[in-house]
């Protein structure tokens, strides 16, 4: 009776949290779903800016090709960015018959956008529910209703799920291949579906392009037996996805290609500037001018047409990748012979990557007045700095618990394997931005270690209280 009462409870708080992302979900869009108060920016929406934005107006550009008889595989603009994001505001407007823009081409403020946030919460939560019936024959009680628990309330992830950023579905992707990491049988066809899953994870969010890496890696270490299989089933739905993007770029602009061009001046945009003021001594400032010169000499002596609208014409896009290649071979180059400024630079804004921000939503996302400057330099950021590296310290804490439990527990061991592999990959390809936001991922992976390691803190505390 007392493990049916407490299971009882268990589902009770479940639910509480999925009410409370849909509650969230109502609260945002009547708050945000507006054009901003806190700027003197014309024109910028609180809950639609940036990326955002941009997904939002091609989505209505494709929807509208689509309407007007277009092939899909002719719609859409450079692949720059996420290949998935733009596409679901693009169905989103055919099955609703809403247009994302207005006649004055300006964001749609008809209250059907409130389908977008129940439905992310509604996968989120469903998969969620899913996976605790999986895990709970897997883990310890503790471990499998602590890991839900941190899931289903942590405010960093808990967020995302009313903003119209690509996190919340990226996470309920990620909590699916998680699913499938620990299927014990798996079968080709399963295993084939586990590539397309981890496709599907790249389409979301480009920084997933080479994850199957780290998952290859881990079903060598668990299973070299089986290896080939796992190899070829995972690897073949993956490619599938992506001769899906090389054609669908082919079709558009002429070019067969997989990766965004996103990738390619990642480096020169966000980097370089900082190696390059470190090397030479100068403002950041004088950095990026003299970076912006170097690139506009190039532009003139290649006579690149850059034009970056909707449907560009194949030569448009041929003359950007030149330029992007461009920038990548300046910025690869630069990093190679700074080697030391490039690894001080790299770590310091990886130490920022690391620390947790969970109220960066109150701030950063909706409040912000950016005629005020950037948020991460501001009173209100140094503000949060202290919680933010207790939040931190508490999670880190006993998540090194964790996984030095799951590390002894032979049973659970090529699971933490598969957890590092993870949590090391979200390290090595975004950590060098800085950027807070781009940890969350991360977060899906710590929550594991973290159950574990309160399970075995409460093991240790009644251990010694037992001394006594």
């Amino acid at each position: 009776m007392a493990l049916k009462n407490k299971e009882n409870i268990f589902f009770l708080f479940f639910f509480v949290s999925f009410f409370l992302s849909i509650a969230n979900n109502f609260y945002q869009i009547k708050k945000f779903d507006n054009y901003s108060s806190y700027t003197s920016s014309e024109g910028a929406h609180h809950m639609i800016t940036n990326d955002i934005e941009v997904f939002w107006r091609e989505g209505d550009q494709i929807a509208k090709d689509i309407k007007n008889g277009k092939n899909y595989f002719e719609t859409g603009g450079e692949y720059r960015r996420p290949y998935m994001p733009s596409r679901i505001f693009a169905f989103f407007s055919l099955i609703t018959s809403e247009n994302l823009l207005d006649e004055n081409k300006k964001i749609s403020l008809e209250n059907k956008k409130i389908i977008i946030l129940i439905i992310q919460s509604l996968i989120y939560y469903f998969i969620l529910f899913f996976l605790y019936k999986k895990i709970l024959f897997l883990f310890p009680d503790v471990v499998a209703k602590c890991t839900i628990f941190f899931l289903a309330f942590e405010p960093t992830i808990f967020m995302y799920h009313s903003s119209f950023l690509s996190e919340s579905l990226f996470f309920s992707i990620q909590l699916c291949v998680i699913f499938f990491i620990i299927k014990k049988d798996q079968t080709k066809l399963s295993l084939l579906m586990f590539g397309l899953l981890l496709g599907l994870l790249y389409l979301q969010r480009s920084v997933a392009i080479f994850y199957t890496v780290p998952v290859l890696i881990y079903y060598y270490i668990n299973n070299k037996e089986n290896f080939l299989k796992f190899l070829t089933c995972i690897s073949s739905g993956f490619i599938i996805v992506l001769l899906l993007i090389g054609y669908h770029n082919y079709k558009r602009s002429g070019i067969f290609y997989v990766i965004s061009t996103q990738a390619k001046d990642g480096f020169h945009m966000y980097l370089l500037p900082e190696i390059l003021a470190e090397k030479k001594k100068i403002k950041y400032a004088e950095a990026k001018k003299e970076l912006t010169n170097d690139l506009e000499k190039f532009v003139l002596e290649k006579k690149l047409n850059l034009n970056v609208a909707i449907n560009l014409k194949p030569d448009n896009e041929k003359d950007r990748r030149t330029f992007y290649d461009y920038q990548k071979k300046i910025a690869i180059n630069m990093m190679i012979k700074n080697p030391l400024i490039t690894l001080k630079v790299i770590v310091k804004r990886t130490l920022s990557f690391v620390l947790i921000d969970p109220v960066a939503h109150v701030y950063y996302f909706h409040n912000w007045n950016i005629d005020d400057g950037p948020y991460y330099k501001s009173e209100q950021h140094k503000m949060w700095l202290l919680p933010r590296i207790c939040y931190s310290l508490i999670i880190y804490f006993f998540c090194f618990i964790g996984a030095i439990s799951v590390y002894k527990n032979e049973k659970h061991r090529s699971f933490l394997y598969y957890i590092l592999l993870s949590i090391l990959y979200f390290i090595a390809v975004q950590s060098w931005f800085g950027s807070t936001r781009y940890f969350s991922p991360i977060i899906i992976y710590l929550s594991f270690l973290f159950s574990f390691g309160i399970l075995n803190f409460k093991k240790i505390i009644e251990k010694n209280l037992y001394k006594y």
